[in-house]
């Protein structure tokens, strides 16, 4: 069985592709994904993921469109390495592959954790910003409000700070969900 030691720089995607378990791939680094996230991370990840799903589906009803959101563990490749966002929504079918997402999702989002705060709120968002990720919500379970970053000029700028009960609009606008509809 071959699996890394966490945090030992130099360790590339053939290296990746033969451990077990669910590591994220940063630089070199290697980040450990287990355990698994709480139950109460879970339930508010797919809520998310059905409150998203849903608009996503009435949009396409209205006007159109390939947007499709994925759920963790869904692997997104992009030139830093290999990244696992709790939830995501791409809108080119070219970027999905069997493997995973093959470059910068339309959103990307991250619910915080004790163990991953840290790590979300730098690391990935640093990652995302320079990958050209164009939005990055921060959900806060503990704070009970989400934190929406638009890409603006290749830097990650607050668009909006999102209590439990108030809705968010995301993909530019086009998609609106409601925060106190979908967090426990």
């Amino acid at each position: 069985m071959n699996l890394p030691q966490p945090k030992h720089p130099g360790y590339t995607l053939d290296d990746w592709q033969t451990w077990e378990g669910r590591w994220e791939l940063i630089d070199g680094v290697a980040y450990d994904m287990t355990p698994s996230p709480s139950t109460a991370h879970q339930e508010i990840s797919s809520n998310l993921h059905s409150a998203i799903w849903n608009a996503l589906e009435a949009a396409k009803r209205k006007s159109g469109g390939d947007c499709k959101v994925f759920a963790a563990p869904t692997d997104v490749f992009l030139d830093s390495g290999v990244l696992i966002p709790d939830l995501l929504v791409v809108c080119d079918p070219a970027k999905i592959s069997p493997r995973g997402i093959e470059g910068a999702p339309d959103l990307v989002v991250e619910i915080l954790s004790p163990r991953t705060a840290g790590k979300d709120h730098s690391i990935k968002r640093w990652k995302y910003e320079a990958a050209g990720v164009p939005e990055y919500l921060i959900v806060d379970p503990d704070e009970r409000l989400g934190i929406l970053l638009h890409l603006v000029e290749g830097r990650y700028e607050e668009k909006a700070r999102i209590d439990w009960g108030a809705p968010v609009r995301l993909l530019g606008g086009s998609l609106g969900v409601r925060l106190g509809e979908v967090l426990s």
